[in-house]
């Protein structure tokens, strides 16, 4: 295993060297990890630190705030986790490469998959399936089948090898937000449940109201990647470095957004939770994390739920947000095993259910609905019990790979490009699978 003070060369400038393999060597053999056995071994000193970054402020860094002190507080082997806010997801992987390279780097760090796969092929962080599997420190069968389909997937994607490389912290998805007291007005009875209905419902509305139906931000590739989605399309295969970015679902995917916003039915915000919150829209599409925001903002004003966001196949699939965690390699056995504890804690029953009610994230674990706290939080607030039953179940994560951000960066800004109408959408599908085909082929994954 290679220890944190061993790591400056692989992070110059801020930028990552990856290796070839698409898995670190030590990760993809297995070497990286202790065996279970051993982890039943260690003798776990009374009061090891250990150091938690994440990216969670407001409502949210409350609640890790208040975990961590429970956590503190109650833990059988005296464990403290020091936590430090970093930022955005962007801001923290850069602050977690920063320290790799020149020391102090956390214990556990939040992450998403695309940030894992970074980490890995630089052989930076623990597998934990000789954690999964200790008899003593372990995760049971009935534990592993309590989590979400789709939050257990994730800390499992083919592209880690067999390997699991992460743990939950939080999750949400990508939902449609809806104002009912306008819908009513306009004479809309319901959600959309097709794209094409997302139009004509748009029309409508403007038509009787003169109000725009929604507004995105400036970064649109979630909202373009649900269409493809919801269409049956996946954007890309990670592994054979091909997209699906010309296919016929884009194309209409494209031509739709550029309609949008060429009739002024869509624009564009800095703060879409305002729009709607405020009524400037009918609609939102945007993570249910910000589900608990908008029940503090809209109070009374207005009547409104979250649905799935138009769903065009057989199987309904919505995009799965939210970081997880992982744990970065020192080298210290009693280091990595306190890491690896709090990270079990913080996915179990009942600190998931304290962070699904002092948040809008939804719980990765279906028994935290049964506690009393999470039971009657849902029960005050339907909404968040609507975000959980009608589109976080159905919540995937898109294909990881160490490309991702670069190309989430490159697809975003095409799309801006073709919601002003500067180029057209058969251009920005060419562009899009070009740029993207050449981002995946030099990907440490290919």
């Amino acid at each position: 295993m290679i220890k944190k003070t061993a790591l400056t060369s692989f992070f110059l400038a801020g930028t990552l060297l990856l290796t070839s393999c698409g898995l670190g060597a030590a990760a993809s053999s297995g070497e990286a990890a202790v065996s279970a056995a051993n982890i039943d071994d260690i003798d776990l000193p009374t009061g090891v630190e250990i150091d938690f970054w994440h990216i969670q402020a407001t409502i949210y860094g409350e609640a890790i705030t208040e975990m961590v002190q429970e956590f503190n507080a109650t833990n059988e082997w005296g464990i403290v986790v020091n936590e430090s806010f970093k930022g955005s997801y962007q801001e923290l992987n850069q602050a977690v490469r920063a320290s790799l390279a020149g020391g102090g780097a956390p214990d556990v760090s939040m992450a998403y998959e695309n940030d894992v796969l970074e980490y890995v092929a630089n052989d930076v962080i623990v597998p934990l399936d000789a954690y999964l599997d200790s008899d003593q420190f372990g995760v049971s069968e009935d534990d592993l089948a309590d989590l979400v389909d789709g939050v257990l997937a994730r800390q499992q994607v083919d592209a880690y090898k067999g390997l699991t490389l992460s743990w939950p912290h939080g999750n949400s998805s990508m939902g449609l937000y809806y104002n009912a007291d306008l819908f009513e007005t306009a004479g809309i009875d319901g959600p959309p449940t097709s794209w094409d209905e997302f139009l004509d419902q748009a029309r409508q509305l403007k038509d009787t109201t003169g109000l725009a139906y929604s507004a995105m931000g400036p970064a649109k590739n979630g909202v373009y990647y649900n269409m493809l989605r919801s269409k049956g399309i996946t954007p890309f295969d990670a592994v054979a470095a091909t997209t699906e970015f010309t296919s016929p679902e884009s194309i209409e995917s494209l031509e739709l957004l550029a309609a949008l916003f060429k009739d002024e039915l869509v624009y564009t915000a800095a703060d879409t939770e305002q729009e709607f919150t405020n009524e400037r829209t009918a609609t939102e599409i945007g993570t249910t994390a910000r589900t608990s925001t908008k029940i503090d903002q809209i109070g009374d004003k207005f009547e409104w739920s979250v649905a799935l966001t138009p769903q065009e196949t057989e199987e309904p699939i919505t995009q799965l947000f939210g970081g997880n965690h992982v744990i970065l390699a020192s080298g210290e056995p009693d280091q990595e095993l306190a890491a690896w504890l709090f990270m079990r804690w913080f996915a179990d029953t009942d600190a998931q259910s304290i962070y699904a009610a002092r948040t809008g994230y939804s719980p990765a674990v279906k028994s935290a609905l049964d506690t009393a706290l999470l039971s009657a939080n849902y029960e005050e607030n339907p909404q968040k019990a609507d975000a959980f039953k009608n589109v976080f179940v159905n919540a995937q994560i898109m294909p990881p790979t160490a490309a991702g951000n670069a190309i989430d960066d490159m697809v975003t800004g095409v799309l801006e490009e073709v919601v002003l109408g500067w180029v057209t959408p058969q251009e920005a599908a060419e562009r899009m699978d070009a740029e993207a085909a050449s981002l995946l082929q030099a990907s440490p994954q290919n």
